[in-house]
């Protein structure tokens, strides 16, 4: 996993020495130092068990995320970003035992993570940061009896991740965003299921920024000819 992440970043460096070079100071765009924004989309949620082949199946599921944003540029082209939402997560599981349970495990987490944003192109940018969520709620559904019941007990309260995304800023204001969201730490609460589970997730969305762009613009000199 460590190499896996040295190989991105690698990657973002050659990217970014790249992209700086083709560009001259005057002719990039920059974002507004202050701008907020709305967002919605999907999660492609699943849960990692180490330890569970051969008595778990499990699949992904669709769950809805929306929310808002903040953003500070502290810098040309780094900014903070923080925000909140609302994100489904979980997993559809399935025993491979004699007991064959199938059932799906819906989360609602209020999510708040905490990134740093490099944007070396007006209309691109790559973020990354911790991020922490509060588990309100916590349903599962059998697909026998075809109930659902509460289980939060069988989780705990919060929840904690690191988010990688990759954002284009399109005109008229449109955000569209790819996340891969993996859990640090168990979902599970301690006495609850037998094995620990993390939250992984692949999130999409699309947004609306609330600002007013700005471009750098060179100076020009006049000669006054006498």
């Amino acid at each position: 996993m460590k190499k896996k992440y040295s190989l991105v970043f690698i990657f973002f460096l050659v990217a970014h020495f790249f992209i700086l070079n083709g560009q001259t100071m005057y002719n990039r765009h920059f974002q507004a130092k202050f701008n907020f924004g709305i967002k919605a989309g999907v999660n492609v949620a699943s849960q990692y068990s180490p330890g569970s082949n051969g008595v778990f199946e499990v699949k992904s599921i669709l769950g809805f995320t929306g929310g808002g944003y903040f953003n500070y540029f502290f810098h040309r082209v780094l900014a903070f970003q923080t925000e909140i939402s609302v994100s489904m997560k979980g997993s559809h599981w399935k025993e491979l035992n004699y007991a064959q349970d199938e059932k799906k495990d819906i989360l609602t987490y209020i999510d708040i993570p905490l990134l740093i944003r490099y944007q070396p192109l007006g209309y691109l940018n790559v973020h990354a940061g911790p991020q922490v969520s509060y588990l309100p709620r916590a349903m599962q559904y059998d697909y026998k009896t075809r109930l659902k019941s509460a289980v939060e007990d069988y989780y705990k309260s919060f929840d904690f991740s690191l988010v990688l995304g990759v954002e284009a800023n399109l005109p008229k204001n449109i955000d569209l965003t790819v996340r891969y969201i993996r859990g640090l730490s168990s979902a599970y609460a301690p006495g609850g299921y037998y094995f620990k589970s993390y939250n992984n997730y692949i999130q999409f969305t699309a947004g609306y920024r609330f600002e007013k762009r700005r471009q750098l613009q060179s100076k020009t000199k006049t000669r006054v000819r006498r």
